[in-house]
């Protein structure tokens, strides 16, 4: 082989830490991994809080680590920037939500707000739907309607019922707004094309499909009774009176792209929902849905979500993918589909764009419920394709990601995520064999 490429193996959820409480990086047995740090030079990143962008004692996540990776520096991330936005006040002010609320205030129509309500700081955070509900006060909104997505993924598995309650006593407060719907992310925040859970979402919302309940209390208790926890709660029906409908303005307080994608298009951009359809399985059905919808993202989430953007991009120049392009050597970007986004979209500064010189290869995450079933998730698969494109010997610098332990570990399934460990390590032992 001429080529010995420069590879940046992404293993993803996977840190170090002493502590063996629920470790199972530490618990399982990886003899490639130890091998490396033992036989090389080693260094330590941060991955949370300051250095990486976020405030002091946030949690990091995956896309900003990917984001900081390609950037080579410290990015500072959406929260920190929204967050610095609500304090100073400049969020009530800013004139993409003014326009959005005059745009209902002057065409007799409704202003929803939906979105992750959670204090979890990695997709969005309850403090602003807080301020958005504000802002649409401020602006002279009449009817204001809160779309809440359940978490339980980067909170604790059992705490909507504070968020969904001290949520109810902030509308009280702030003297306008109603909860109208409630969702477990599960549905209303699925990333991987499986339209039918984002369809039970979209339904509740426009259509006021799902059980009915008096209060988000009420349906959150409801669920809890089942046994149905945060991120699985069944979208339910709150308000009928707050369902989307034509016309109405729709502010979509997430911030984190990858996640609002489908829930986002569907409201945003109904026409083209049927192309999104992914093989073997239906696309979302959006034909009863509400049209000419007003819609704005507090951040962008790419070309298929349409409508305005209220914080911008920020322009990363010089990332690692354009350095290796700009100087002609050829690059690869190779995960499964939940961690695509993170080694194009995220890596590339939050751009979609396609590189000259790079090669992508999407390998399709397995289909099940929660991936503590299939912990070894596709490694296997992507660690095999990757070495075939190494024996190729056309690249000279590989970007990999691993997704296992990030996802098998949300599930918080000890013994499930040691096995999703061990299944990278030996795959990592591929990869590296054939460089």
């Amino acid at each position: 082989m001429s080529k010995q490429p420069v590879a940046l193996v992404i293993l993803d959820g996977f840190g170090l830490e002493n502590n063996p409480v629920g470790n199972a990086v530490k618990a399982a047995n990886t003899p490639n991994f130890d091998r490396y740090m033992s036989a090389y030079p080693t260094g330590t990143l941060e991955a949370s809080g300051e250095g990486v962008g976020l405030p002091e004692g946030q949690m990091g996540n995956s896309e900003v680590g990917h984001l900081n990776l390609g950037a080579g520096r410290i990015v500072y991330q959406s929260l920190t920037r929204i967050n610095l936005a609500v304090r100073n006040g400049e969020l009530v002010k800013d004139e993409t939500i003014s326009k959005a609320v005059k745009h209902a205030v002057d065409n007799d129509k409704k202003v929803h707000i939906m979105g992750l309500l959670s204090p979890g700081g990695i997709h969005s955070h309850n403090e602003h739907i807080y301020a958005l509900v504000e802002a649409a006060k401020a602006n002279g909104a009449k009817e204001v309607y809160v779309h809440a997505f359940l978490d339980g993924r980067d909170t604790a598995p059992k705490s909507a019922l504070e968020y969904v309650s001290a949520l109810e006593a902030k509308l009280a407060e702030i003297g306008i707004g109603k909860v109208a719907t409630c969702s477990g992310r599960y549905y209303s925040m699925d990333r991987d094309k499986n339209f039918d859970r984002t369809q039970l979402a979209y339904d509740c919302m426009t259509q006021g499909s799902g059980e009915k309940f008096d209060s988000a209390v009420a349906g959150v208790e409801a669920s809890y009774k089942n046994d149905i926890l945060d991120e699985f709660v069944i979208p339910f029906v709150v308000d009928a009176n707050g369902l989307m409908q034509d016309g109405d303005t729709v502010i979509f307080a997430n911030f984190r792209p990858d996640r609002a994608q489908q829930i986002g298009a569907a409201v945003s951009n109904p026409e083209e929902v049927a192309n999104f359809a992914k093989e073997g399985k239906p696309a979302l059905d959006s034909s009863k849905g509400p049209k000419d919808i007003y819609f704005v993202s507090m951040m962008s989430y790419g070309a298929t979500v349409k409508g305005q953007i209220v914080f911008g991009l920020q322009n990363l120049s010089n990332t690692y993918g354009e350095v290796i392009s700009n100087n002609g050597l050829k690059q690869l970007r190779i995960a499964e589909t939940e961690k695509y986004a993170h080694v194009t979209f995220f890596f590339d500064g939050g751009v979609d764009k396609e590189i000259e010189g790079a090669t992508r290869v999407l390998i399709n995450s397995p289909k099940v419920a929660t991936y503590d079933l299939k912990p070894e998730m596709s490694a296997y698969e992507v660690a095999d394709a990757c070495v075939t494109e190494i024996e190729k010997d056309v690249h000279d610098t590989i970007i990999l990601n691993f997704a296992n332990p990030d996802m098998v570990g949300h599930t918080g399934i000890v013994d499930a995520t040691i096995k999703a460990v061990e299944a990278v390590d030996e795959c990592l032992g591929k990869v590296v064999d054939a460089i």
